[in-house]
């Protein structure tokens, strides 16, 4: 039988392989704990974050922004003051009553005027503690002025108050008198002129009016469906005076909100742009108050302290000089310096050469006062070329003053944030900071954000970040000459420190925003990728289809490669992220209200539409990014349509040259895969009800559509093409599409859904589904039922794959934490039809269950002990410790003459697990086996023959007599004639020669080829125990699947020159290599390489010996040939 494509082989029932992609998942509710994003992004290193308030005068001010029509100083505050309000000196005590024939009152006590003012449309809530708790609740009749100096004084927001100020009249005139006002008075502009008495309406929330309009934001009105009652309307505006009424009370309360949800994965510092000079961890420092710790314990309450407790000096706004000494401080090369382990403490440990180190500054204003006081930063940095700077892999970068960096002044702050982030801030550590999509630096660098509250520039900032990859020329204007252009240096120093930038305009912004920005910082690392190829030979159009995501932003790319004769590609040949279509254009599909409809607002449910929000949430999962935050709307930023892909493997289909992938945008896509554009998406209806989440500011990553696929074969399923995908880690349960006709997708092609609440053996479902025909003519979907489901054990579903209806449950009664992954199947009679379903579950059972029969009744397990299952073989460790099996098993015949063992039928899997907390640093020894069925169970590895790892090392790439790169390499035991006889198959534990458990593991499906002698091939992955290493290592590996010894020939061409006679390891057989990309997915042969995919979402290979033939896998009851 001809083998058309990889793809479609792997379709056929024969034998299907689980393609984990070694990730993570969704948060679990049973005892396995599943994380919410991949585990290499947990394994980094803490970042470094310095938070820079602005403690000038002006954050004194209760408005915003500065240029409110006509306002100018001496107005400061909406209320008259007291002296220590923020434990400094104050502005004069000119202020506005509440007289709504004043046009100043009605202007400064709207908050369509006045920003920071009082917004019947907000939820007020006090400040965040460290843990997440809130401060008390204001109290309407003694509401604190600032609730962290509470001797400052209260005021009584529920009575006519007299009090005496400097009281601004509607003529612009001033009167020091005695003034009586009402203080929860607020004014709704209605439209029209600002300043026209007509255009505004009075509201006083006042007990005697007992109720008030409720709007669809508000979360804190509960009493009433359509209203809000007094008591809650009251204790809102005492909440806003308290907590939120001035530019530093909204600062802090949105700082405090955003660090309070975040996680101990990072280290903060805090700083103050007019503090003095302290010893700072030993150090004298200006500007910083405490340095970088660990987000924990006392140092965590202790941020908090500083951040509601710092004085608010009457002082100017020396922004640069603040930036540049938190960039002496990023310079630091002593022991107690930010890039130890243990920052601050004698003798603190190491330094991590990867660590990455941000300052968010936050500013209400414009800079003045002083300048950098590094010399070399205040000059014209931007537009002076960097030095060259070298890191590892022979990389090197030196910063060219181009567009949209550069600009033509001097001494800006724009030029300290390049030259801290141009040049090498810790020559004396090695390069390996980690680039991003966002930031390419390899070096110690300061990556600066900037924050505005209620400032505004002319530079647009959507532009200004997209001019980086465009080079397009941005026209910095002088900062001297305007406050807009000031604000404009604060854009161009979060461009030039490769950061991000948000200018809020009012509290809850402010908030929202900073959350993403440290949401951001903190995910700001890993990435990962696996592959599908569209065929195993090498032709004009070979390609690899590389599916990865990126932390900075969690959005996803799914890029195809080209394969030639010489190797991967360097770049793609298309990525689809840049060619989703228009949202208007984009076609997508999903079920509501228990119809299939198209994707839009009018077609959803009642319930649906509660779920999501708005129109404008359902038009930004559409891809519309108008809404966006930094395009001027209250939605989260993106850095593309197209969501994270992590643990979704691509899925190629040969008869519409399609390509499938699921993401966490909510969606399973589908895309031409000749020219990547997106041909339909499916959103199943179980994600809707959290699938606005992907639209707020404060969004943690989720997962949504993250399992695996399958699709028919046109051959295999009457001349239809069937997809059947998994929500892996986002949701228990799958669906079927009927994708025949991918161009004209429609909502008839949608089959069916399987979510089923009820059903307790459901689990989050981290293997790959099978179709199948089985002996009694049906086609069936089969899959194992994952992790996580309410019953612990291990299940396997068979489904009736055209309406959905499930057929058969096969209940192993083992659990506890258990589950079953990718089932393997055995065509035992070559008529077609499946006869044996092999599974693993994670105690090392691997299960045989008996379908040969028409008759779905008597279909059972092929071993029992009465009317319990029993296991076929149980995977342990040589210390009796089972061993987790996550991978599907392969079934292959030994079909080689003189074989000990020929005519018997080989299972193969590797064990280990990667997706569970904790499998990061468990180094339980796992192994390869090659166990032979003989419809007899195997008690234990004692029936197995041994093989080993005998050498490890390391191989150099020569070239015209120079080493131009190295490779760790191993060697393997040899197979001993007769050493296989009356064995039941063999087993090579995976550690080093040395016999170190490094925690080498197996996590996805094993391969057999016919090449210049059987092959067996297998990727593995070895999680390293070094922040800096987040995507760890791992293997290719080749034996003999047959022996379990090492090949008799060379395998591997690692310095590609033609020959495998050298490429060897002391005299030996190289029988593994490490691509030096990370963790590896499973690895294809396409024509003569051997390619992977991998954990920090690369794409590496080598080339192999295929002998004289085609490359062909062995199935156990034939040779296919491709």
């Amino acid at each position: 039988m001809t083998r058309k494509s990889l793809h479609e082989n792997r379709l056929r029932p024969i034998a299907l392989f689980l393609a984990l992609a070694f990730l993570n998942t969704s948060a679990a509710e049973a005892a396995i704990t599943i994380p919410n994003i991949p585990l290499q992004a947990i394994n980094s290193a803490e970042p470094n974050i310095m938070m820079i308030l602005d403690d000038s005068g002006s954050m004194q001010w209760d408005y915003m922004p500065e240029d409110i029509n006509g306002i100018t100083n001496p107005i400061n505050y909406i209320y008259p003051t007291t002296t220590q309000i923020y434990g400094g000196s104050i502005y004069a005590n000119y202020t506005v009553d509440t007289n709504a024939a004043n046009r100043w009152t009605r202007m400064l006590r709207s908050s369509s005027i006045n920003r920071l003012y009082y917004d019947p449309t907000i939820t007020y809530t006090p400040w965040s503690n460290f843990d997440g708790t809130l401060w008390a609740p204001a109290n309407p009749l003694q509401a604190f002025h600032n609730p962290a100096i509470q001797g400052a004084g209260f005021r009584n927001l529920t009575v006519n108050l007299t009090e005496n100020a400097t009281w601004m009249n509607d003529n612009g005139s001033y009167t020091t008198q005695n003034r009586t006002y009402y203080p929860a008075t607020y004014f709704l502009y209605n439209g029209g002129t600002i300043t026209a008495a007509a255009s505004y309406t009075t509201v006083q929330i006042i007990s005697t009016t007992p109720t008030y309009p409720k709007a669809a934001t508000r979360t804190d009105c509960t009493t009433l469906a359509n209203n809000c009652t007094y008591n809650e309307e009251i204790q809102n505006f005492a909440n806003w005076y308290s907590y939120h009424r001035s530019r530093v009370l909204t600062a802090r309360g949105g700082i405090g909100r955003a660090f309070a949800n975040q996680g101990t994965n990072i280290r903060v510092g805090f700083a103050a742009i007019n503090k003095g000079s302290t010893a700072i961890d030993g150090v004298s420092a200006r500007r910083v108050v405490s340095g970088v710790r660990k987000f924990t314990g006392t140092d965590r309450s202790n941020f908090f302290t500083a951040l509601y407790g710092r004085t608010i000096p009457q002082q100017g706004t020396p922004l640069r000089q603040a930036l540049d000494d938190v960039g002496q401080y990023y310079s630091r090369a002593d022991a107690l310096g930010p890039w130890s382990n243990t920052p601050g403490i004698a003798g603190g440990g190491t330094e991590l050469t990867c660590r990455q180190s941000y300052s968010i500054l936050m500013t209400d204003g414009y800079w003045n006062g002083n300048g950098a006081s590094t010399a070399a930063a205040a000059t014209n940095t931007d537009n002076t070329a960097g030095p060259t700077i070298t890191g590892p892999n022979s990389q090197s970068f030196s910063y060219s003053a181009v567009s949209p960096f550069r600009d033509g002044w001097s001494n800006t702050l724009a030029d300290v944030a390049m030259y801290y982030w141009k040049n090498d801030l810790r020559s004396g550590l090695a390069n390996e900071v980690p680039p991003n999509s966002s930031d390419p630096a390899f070096w110690q660098h300061m990556v600066t954000f900037g924050v505005g509250l209620g400032v505004s520039g002319t530079i647009d900032p959507t532009a200004a970040f997209t001019a980086i990859s465009t080079g397009t020329a941005i026209n910095w204007p002088n900062p001297t000459t305007s406050n807009p252009a000031l604000a404009d240096d604060l854009l161009h120093a979060a461009v030039n420190g490769r950061g991000g930038y948000f200018s809020a305009q009012n509290p809850q912004q402010f908030a929202n925003a900073l959350t993403s920005t440290l949401n951001n910082i903190s995910q700001r690392s890993g990435s990962a990728s696996s592959i599908a190829a569209n065929s195993t030979q090498i032709s004009t159009n070979t390609k690899i289809f590389n599916a990865k995501f990126d932390t900075s932003k969690w959005s996803g790319e799914l890029e195809a490669i080209a394969i030639t004769s010489t190797g991967v590609a360097s770049s793609p040949s298309w990525s689809a992220s840049s060619l989703i279509p228009t949202p208007t254009s984009r076609n997508i599909i999903t079920r509501s209200g228990g119809s299939t409809v198209a994707f839009q607002w009018a077609n959803l449910s009642a319930s649906d539409k509660t779920a999501m929000v708005s129109s404008d949430v359902v038009d930004y999962i559409r891809g519309t990014r108008t809404k966006e935050q930094q395009n001027g709307g209250p939605l989260r930023n993106r850095q593309a349509v197209l969501g994270d892909i992590v643990d979704s493997t691509p899925a190629y289909v040969l008869d519409s040259d399609t390509i499938y992938v699921g993401a966490n945008d909510g969606m399973l896509h589908g895309f031409n895969a000749n020219t990547g554009v997106e041909l339909f998406a499916y959103i199943p209806s179980a994600v809707i009800p959290t699938l606005a989440n992907l639209s707020s500011p404060a969004y943690s990553h989720t997962y949504y559509v993250d399992g695996d696929i399958v699709v028919s074969s046109k051959a295999q399923t009457n001349n239809r093409n069937y997809l059947v995908s998994l929500l892996g880690r986002g949701g228990k349960g799958l669906f079927a599409l009927d994708v025949t006709n991918p161009t004209t997708f429609s909502t008839s092609d949608v089959m069916w859904e399987y979510f089923n609440t009820a059903d307790n053996d459901l689990g989050y479902m981290l293997g790959t589904p099978v179709i199948a025909k089985m002996n009694n003519g049906s086609m069936v979907a089969i899959v194992g039922n994952g992790y996580n489901s309410t019953s612990g054990k291990a299940v396997l579903y068979v489904f009736d794959l055209a309406s959905g209806a499930l057929i058969k449950k096969f209940d192993t009664l083992v659990g506890v934490d258990n589950g079953m992954g990718t089932p393997g199947l055995l065509d035992a009679d070559s008529d077609g039809d499946i006869d044996y379903i092999y599974g693993g579950d994670l105690k090392g059972n691997v299960w045989k269950i008996d379908v040969s029969s028409a008759n779905t009744a008597i279909w059972d397990f092929s071993f029992k002990s009465g009317t319990t299952p029993q296991p076929l073989f149980i995977a342990k460790d040589s210390s009796g410790t089972v061993q987790p099996i996550t991978t599907s098993l392969t079934p292959v015949m030994d079909n080689v003459a003189g074989d000990a063992n020929f005519g018997k039928l080989f299972l193969f899997f590797g064990t280990g697990a990667y997706f569970r907390s904790g499998d990061s640093t468990d180094t339980q020894i796992q192994t390869m086996y090659g166990l032979i069925d003989t419809n007899t169970q195997v008690s234990s590895r004692s029936q197995l023959t041994q093989r080993s790892v005998i050498d490890n090392g390391v191989f150099n790439v020569v070239v015209n007599g120079n080493i131009v790169d190295t490779k760790n390499v191993r060697t393997f035991s040899a197979a001993v004639s007769g050493d296989m006889a009356g064995k039941s198959g063999w087993y090579l534990d995976l550690k080093t020669a040395a016999g170190v458990a490094e925690g080498e593991r197996v996590t996805t499906s094993a391969e057999v080829y016919v090449l210049a002698e059987p092959t067996l091939i297998f990727s593995s992955i070895i999680p390293v125990n070094d922040p800096c290493k987040p995507g760890g290592k791992g293997y290719l590996s080749a034996l003999n699947p047959f022996t379990g010894g090492r090949l008799t020939v060379g395998f591997y061409d690692i310095d590609n020159n033609n020959s495998f006679a050298n490429d060897q390891l002391n005299g030996i057989n190289i029988g593994s290599i490490d691509l030096g990309i990370g963790g590896l997915s499973k690895g294809k042969v396409i024509g003569n390489w051997l390619v992977a995919g991998s954990m920090t979402g690369k794409t590496g290979g080598t080339k192999v010996n295929t002998g004289a033939k085609k490359t062909k896998r062995i199935s156990w009851r034939e040779i296919v040939r491709d």
